[in-house]
């Protein structure tokens, strides 16, 4: 961009600053009021108890002496080589699966343990594909090589399918394999459950698969998740899932929602605005608060899935294999933490069933905050296991050239500057 046109977006840019609203306080006012509304009825999300923000000095949290689970303390990440292509149509993806161990007693063995899961897909129908194990001398990492079925549609997004399924399929095996030797409270390095998946097995229901319906792994990687849950619930140990970006507007919806069943106004008799694109956008509002020293978060929230606009249990699909209780017992509650030096918003997730009264929903949420308390980040387990499984880019190229058998396929969209050229209309101009 040259001098001339870097001076006119900047014009641009001033109008755009000068047209918003700056009054950071009234704004955080109006959002800790639409908050508030959470606990009307409508939309597919409630609250749990009274809907409330807290505000707790961190050093509070982080020395929590009455912690059930404080001896060891796990986290759960897989990390991926990204989806690599090949100019023969071959697609891999392939995950590393990590437990991270923190706690001065942690048994830091466990993190030797490695799964790694490749998923393929190639439509050749010479190609002899089939799954295939492998370990290394050690005995610590096993891996497996696995196929997607079928041909899929052209249109399909092929690449999303094998990364879903790679890290997946990774984490969830990985987890309940060990799950016998967890005995402290497990963090996962996003979400509680693989929701790409679920949702797969969601849109089966109506015939609208997008994966080939033939493939078994989907019902698989759900099954881990729900036996992983099952078997830490058995032993009263929480799972706690934290998210820290997310581009959902699950509240936002649930908000407006319940502002149009009750014909919620303002002084001057308008429908209130509901101006926030996403969830983590109008909850770090919410969390605003000028100290370094304290950690701001609210009351647990729950979330009913839905499918084309009406509600749908999101486990009613494998509902035979669940071991305590209802589909519903099954969805996930979470509240939202905000970080104090960057402002960061968490969004912690966990089964519903694990809360069961207010005393049970109480140690959860202070066991969450206490390890975010205490590295003022992520809980210190999931910064382990993110570390020992990470694929580095170095890796990721080395491990591309292992296929010899077909030429890589170069990605101009890798470096983001040809990625308009997708657009069919800048195409055909």
């Amino acid at each position: 961009m040259d001098r001339n046109a870097f001076g006119v977006v900047r014009q641009l840019f001033e109008h755009i600053d000068e047209s918003v609203p700056g009054e950071p306080v009234s704004q955080t006012e109006y959002a800790r009021r639409l908050f508030s509304l959470l606990g009307r009825d409508g939309g597919q999300v409630e609250a749990l108890g009274e809907v409330d923000c807290m505000k707790t000095r961190t050093t509070d949290l982080g020395t929590w002496s009455e912690d059930p689970w404080a001896e060891h303390t796990y986290g759960l990440d897989a990390s991926t080589t990204r989806p690599m292509e090949y100019n023969n149509g071959l697609v891999v993806d392939t995950a590393n699966a990590k437990l991270g161990v923190s706690g001065a007693s942690g048994d830091r063995a466990l993190e030797r343990a490695g799964t790694i899961r490749s998923v393929v897909y190639f439509d050749d129908d010479e190609s002899r594909f089939f799954t295939s194990a492998f370990e290394d001398g050690s005995g610590y990492v096993d891996g497996e090589v696995l196929a997607v079925p079928g041909t899929a549609d052209r249109a399909a997004d092929v690449t999303r399918w094998i990364s879903t399924a790679a890290q997946r399929l990774a984490e969830g095996r990985h987890a309940l394999e060990h799950a016998e030797t967890i005995d402290g409270a497990l963090f996962i390095d996003g979400s509680t459950y693989p929701l790409g998946v679920l949702y797969w097995l969601m849109l089966e229901t109506v015939d609208r698969m997008p994966v080939p319906d033939t493939w078994e792994k989907p019902r698989e990687i759900v099954a881990n998740y729900v036996d992983l849950v099952d078997a830490l619930y058995e032993k009263d140990l929480p799972v706690l899932g934290v998210v820290k970006t997310s581009m959902t507007g699950q509240v936002l919806d649930a908000l407006e929602a319940k502002i149009d069943r009750h014909d919620l106004t303002d002084e001057d008799g308008h429908t209130l605005d509901v101006p926030w694109r996403r969830d983590h956008q109008f909850v770090g509002e919410v969390l605003r608060d000028g100290s370094l020293n304290h950690l701001t978060y609210t009351s647990w929230l729950v979330h009913e899935q839905s499918i084309d606009g009406r509600p749908f249990e999101m486990f009613s699909t494998v509902a035979d294999q669940l071991r305590h209780g209802d589909p519903a017992d099954y969805r996930r509650a979470f509240f939202y933490v905000r970080l104090p030096k960057t402002g960061g918003v968490f969004r912690v997730e966990t089964p519903l069933l694990m809360l069961e009264d207010d005393e049970r929903r109480g140690a959860i949420q202070r066991k969450a905050l206490k390890e975010i308390a205490r590295s003022r980040d992520v809980p210190q387990a999931v910064k382990r296991a993110d570390r020992i499984a990470r694929i580095s880019p170095d890796n990721r190229e080395t491990i591309r050239e292992f296929i010899t058998s077909a030429e890589s396929y170069h990605d101009y969209n890798e470096d983001g500057r040809w990625k308009d050229i997708e657009d069919p209309n800048e195409v055909t101009q």
